[in-house]
Parts: structure tokens; sequence; C-alpha cells
């Protein structure tokens, strides 16, 4: 899967992840909090696990 486009899925793995991490920073986790916990999931769970799968598929 990405051995298509690995940069393109890299670049916007990177900005999910600042956008996320802009979400934690901005908005209060008493108000939000369904939306703050997605947020933190996609940021510190999805998006590494990505980048492992990006990382040793171009390895091969």
């Amino acid at each position: 899967m990405f051995k298509r486009y690995p940069y393109t899925i890299g670049l916007l793995t990177v900005i999910s992840f600042v956008v996320c991490v802009g979400w934690l920073f901005t908005h209060d986790s008493c108000m939000h909090p369904i939306g703050n916990g997605l947020a933190a999931f996609w940021a510190f769970v999805e998006c590494p696990v990505v980048f492992v799968a990006l990382f040793e598929e171009a390895g091969e």
C-alpha cells in the first residue's frame, strides 16, 4: 500500500499530526472531550503506526 506514494502518505501523516497537536494545544479538554480523545489517539497512536509501516515497507 505504501510503495506507490510513500512521500505523499508521509507528508499527509505529518500534516495530520501537526493539526492534531495544534487542536490539543488550543482546545479545552473539558469542553471537547471526544474531539481531544480522537486527536490524541490519532497523533500519539496512529501516526507512529503509519510511520513504522511506511519505513518497514520502504526498507525492503
